[in-house]
């Protein structure tokens, strides 16, 4: 699993933005409140990023190729230019990198995506710790917002709203280092979040997710003499 806290972000460029949907959405935590381009084609996100990054992640986009080049401090292409393809029922994407010791900029292709202007939700980049996937696996869910309501007549009215992804599961690190670094340096630090995640598990299935810890905060149990198991519930940010 490896896990975005802190964006490093410091400035983003669009090629062309609605005035509506500005680029500097992206950076907020609402996925439905996104960037959007001004035209029905190929549109660009340009990033500026910190020092001692190594990762982005993209959520909630309508364009089926998103083409990712990360550059360092000279300018030299450390990272593609590659396109990826993008699941549309699932639209996120995690790209890593080499660490750089200096500052960074990504430019973000977004592909024209036929008769609408592209637009992405969240954009992360930073620095990505990394732990061991989930020792037993995953378990995902969905949780449903939509309003419900029975009537005495025994009518039913439902009113859709997408539902968000939930994953729960344990992951087993080294106490000393890992667990510290976890529990500590980053949800006693950060909280709930919300996170850039890269979930895994131990046949390295992976989802990219942009989530929130669930309200009960994750917790540890101390069994073995030098590891921890943590237990993990989030949900996916709206």
């Amino acid at each position: 699993m490896r896990i975005i806290a802190l964006d490093q972000i410091t400035a983003v460029t669009p090629s062309t933005e609605n005035a509506s949907y500005l680029a500097v959405n992206v950076q907020d935590n609402f996925r439905g409140v996104p960037w959007k381009s001004n035209v029905s084609a190929e549109s660009t996100l340009t990033l500026d990023i910190s020092a001692n990054s190594n990762a982005l992640m993209l959520a909630y986009m309508n364009s089926g190729t998103v083409g990712v080049e990360v550059k360092d401090a000279g300018a030299g292409t450390i990272y593609g230019p590659t396109n990826h393809t993008i699941n549309l029922n699932n639209p996120n994407l995690w790209v890593d990198y080499t660490l750089q010791a200096g500052v960074s900029q990504a430019i973000l292709t977004f592909a024209d995506p036929g008769t609408v202007a592209p637009y992405c939700g969240i954009v992360r980049a930073g620095y990505a710790y990394d732990f061991l996937g989930f020792k037993y696996g995953l378990s995902e869910g969905l949780d449903d917002l939509s309003i419900s309501k029975e009537y005495n007549n025994g009518a039913n009215y439902y009113y859709y709203i997408m539902p968000l992804r939930t994953f729960s599961g344990s992951f087993e690190v080294k106490r000393d280092d890992d667990f510290y670094t976890f529990m500590h340096g980053i949800i006693k630090k950060y909280g709930r979040g919300p996170y850039a995640m890269n979930l895994t598990d131990k046949t390295n299935n992976d989802w990219a997710i942009f989530a929130w810890m669930d309200v009960g905060l994750p917790s540890a149990s101390h069994n073995e003499e030098e590891y921890s198991l943590i237990n993990l519930s989030i949900k996916e940010g709206a």
